[in-house]
Formats: structure tokens, sequence, C-alpha cells
């Protein structure tokens, strides 16, 4: 039986296809275990509760105001009430602080403040969600304003146009099968549509979320098989919570007419949990090949993380003095068959001890890395000068005698450091 510890040495081309698979699959689970605990991913689930309470009311007036504009407003009160059906005081209240927030608005009272609210409310929800998404890619940059405010206002405008289409297509859907009964094959077509229609709503919601979140390169093949577990998951726990809210009297009891509330929190929370699990499991999927490097990242020997940014440092310097399309970190790390995680790290490192310079083509881009010193001056001496200068590392760690190439490394470093990095 192997340890986890050792699933990332076991030689795959001796395992049988079953076996291959499995290991995989225990990798994945490894992978999003061990990040989880980490990285204290589930912390963030409290915080994205408070500010979807907090962003409630606003996001549902403007999913209001532009389905009032079709007239599928009360399609989606209806759905509103049939979520909370077992306490219809809260939807009331909910439908009437939105109907007062819409009212308000437009009449022009507090039509400033409340601005100012939507914009702090949708802009707080969505930055700890990026945030939150950053933290389980270990991507230390998130959006800039320009960026936050041009993508995440754009998925808010566009989800509301989502929900009425969808609506309007389940509305022709079962118009659809009540004018044609008597053909079985599309009626019973059209309902089993219906009854799953919300689970893949659910799955390419977060497929999209997955994919389009987090601040670094996601590929879309990754995000399936997470987008599907989650979105299951997610309908399964909603199924419950409102199926279930009306037998909980003990709770009730508790609480009175209050308990809707910590219930409606609690399954929030739940649901946050959910998802961050599928983002977890989407990196895990990702980032499945290197994660044994990966994992130990943090632990890098200083002749190691040397070894690393002199081979950074190198190529971009050559690829500069080549005239070629400077270097992302996505495609640096692909160049350099590195983590994109530790790549970015490093190449932050390079960037606070101003050797590299971050360029945008343009506002909201990738950034590209360019020297921000002439390349022909560039030595190595310099480069580890100015990480020791900066206390990146501590500078007095003692070099060991080891393979060949730490030696030469160590050589390169003490007696060849007016060697440029164009030459190396």
């Amino acid at each position: 039986m192997v340890s986890l510890e050792h699933i990332w040495s076991v030689n795959e081309k001796r395992l049988s296809r079953l076996e291959r698979l499995g290991l995989t699959v225990l990798k994945r689970f490894v992978i999003t275990w061990e990040c989880l605990t980490k990285n204290h991913i589930m912390s963030f689930a409290s915080a994205l509760t408070y500010s979807s309470m907090l962003a409630a009311v606003p996001v549902l007036a403007i999913i209001f105001a532009i389905a009032r504009g079709f007239g599928f407003d009360t399609i989606i009160e209806t759905k509103l009430r049939n979520s909370l059906e077992g306490n219809p005081d809260i939807a009331d209240t909910i439908l009437y602080f939105v109907d007062s927030y819409l009212q308000h608005t437009q009449g022009g009272v507090f039509i400033g403040i409340g601005l100012i609210f939507l914009l702090y409310t949708l802009l707080s929800l969505t930055s700890n969600i990026e945030q939150a998404f950053n933290t389980i890619w270990f991507v230390k940059r998130s959006r800039t304003i320009y960026r936050q405010i041009l993508d995440y206002f754009s998925v808010f405008l566009f989800i509301p146009f989502v929900i009425v289409i969808t609506s309007g297509l389940n509305i022709f859907l079962q118009t659809f099968r009540t004018l044609l009964p008597e053909t079985q094959i599309l009626s019973r077509t059209m309902s089993f549509f219906l009854h799953v229609s919300p689970v893949i709503f659910a799955i390419a919601a977060f497929i999209a979320l997955f994919k389009l979140m987090p601040n670094t390169r996601v590929k879309w093949k990754h995000t399936i098989w997470p987008g599907i577990l989650t979105g299951t998951v997610f309908m399964a726990v909603e199924w419950a919570y409102v199926h279930y809210q009306i037998k909980l009297s003990a709770y009730n009891a508790i609480y009175g007419s209050f308990a809707a509330i910590p219930l409606f929190m609690l399954w929030m929370q739940i649901s946050w949990c959910i998802c961050l699990f599928g983002a977890q499991f989407c990196y895990a999927n990702q980032s499945l090949h290197t994660y044994a490097f990966e994992r130990i990242s943090d632990e890098l020997s200083r002749r190691y993380r040397d070894t690393l940014i002199l081979l950074l440092m190198s190529r971009i310097c050559k690829h500069f003095a080549s005239g070629l399309k400077p270097f992302t970190a996505h495609r640096l790390a692909v160049d350099t068959h590195l983590p994109d995680s530790l790549v970015g790290i490093l190449l932050d490192e390079l960037t606070r001890v101003q050797l590299l310079v971050e360029a945008h083509n343009e506002p909201g881009d990738e950034p590209h890395y360019l020297p921000a010193i002439d390349i022909h001056r560039i030595t190595v001496g310099m480069v580890t000068r100015r990480i020791d200068s900066h206390g990146i590392e501590n500078p007095s760690l003692v070099w060991q005698t080891g393979t060949p190439e730490w030696d030469a490394l160590r050589s390169l470093r003490n007696e060849g450091e007016d060697a440029l990095l164009i030459d190396l």
C-alpha cells in the first residue's frame, strides 16, 4: 500500500489502466484537500456569505428592473417565493426591499447614495470571490480597478438577461408540451429537459465561474468535471434547503419568525463551501503534473532559487536580445517546464528588485516582462547582489558541496559573477 507522501513518485508506466485511473483520482483529491487546509480556503466562505447577504437586495433590484422591462418580473417573483415557500414572510420582506430600492431610484431619491452603495456591494462581493479564487490558484496579484469594473459589471448586467431568457425558454417548452400532449416522445423529452434544465444551467454557471474568475489562465477542459460535480451537489443542497425548511419546526421554535435568516445564511455558507471545493478541484486538475514540485516550492533552498532566478532572467534577456515577443508568466512557465505559481512568485521578486519591469499592451491585459536594465550590463553578480540586498533570502546561507551542477552554480556565483546572462 503506497502512502500519500509517496504517490508522487510512483512510476505510472508500471501500473494497469485501472490503477492509473485510481491513482489519478487519488492525486486530485489529495491536492484538493492539502490546498484547502494549507490556505484555509473555507474561511473565505464566511466572508463570501456576508458579502452575498449585503449584495442580495441590490443584485435582485437589477434583476427585477431588467425583467420588468421584458415583462418577466412575475416569473422571477414566483421563483423567489417558491424558494422561500416555507417562510413567505421573508419573501415578502425581500420583495418589499427590492420595490423600495427601485422606487427610490426611479424617483431620484438618494440616487447618488444608492448607486454608491450598489457599486460598493457589488465590488465587495466580486473582489472577495476573486481573492478566494486567486488564493486557490496561488495568484498574488488581483485585477486592476479598471478590469474589475469592466468585467464584473458586464457579468452582473448579463445575468438578468440569462435569467429572463431561460425563464422564457421554460415557458415556451411548457406551452409546447401542453399544445402537443398526444406526441409522447416530444412531451417526455420536454418534461425531461424542464426537470434537468436548472442543473444544466447551474453546471454551466460554475464552469464559467471557474474559468473566468481567477486572475490567471485556466483551461476549459479542466473546468468541466469540477463544474459538473459542483453544479450537481449545489442543486441537491438547494433542493434539500427548499423542501426541508418547512419541516424544521424545532428550529423555528427557537428563532420564531426570524428562523429563515440563519437557515438562509447556513445554506449560503454551505453553497460557498461547495463552490470553493469545486474551484480547488479545478486547480487540482490543471496542476496534476506539476504539483509534486509545487507542493515543496516554499521550501526550496537558496541555491535552487538562485538557479531558477538566473534561468528565468537568462531566458528573458535572450528573448529580448533576439527581438522576440516578450514573455508572459504563463509562456515562461511553459518554456521552462516550471509551475505557473512558482514562476509568478519569482517574477514578482525580480520586479521588486527592479531587474524586470511589467508591460501591458492594453489596460487589463496579461503583463509581459522586460529587462529593466540594459541587458549588456546584467551580470550574474548583479542579480545575486540585488537579491541579497533586498533580503529575499538569507544571504548568509552556507553553500554546501554536492552534485556537479550545484558546484558549477556556486562557482558561477562566486567566480563568474561578471558573466552576462545573455552569454550563459
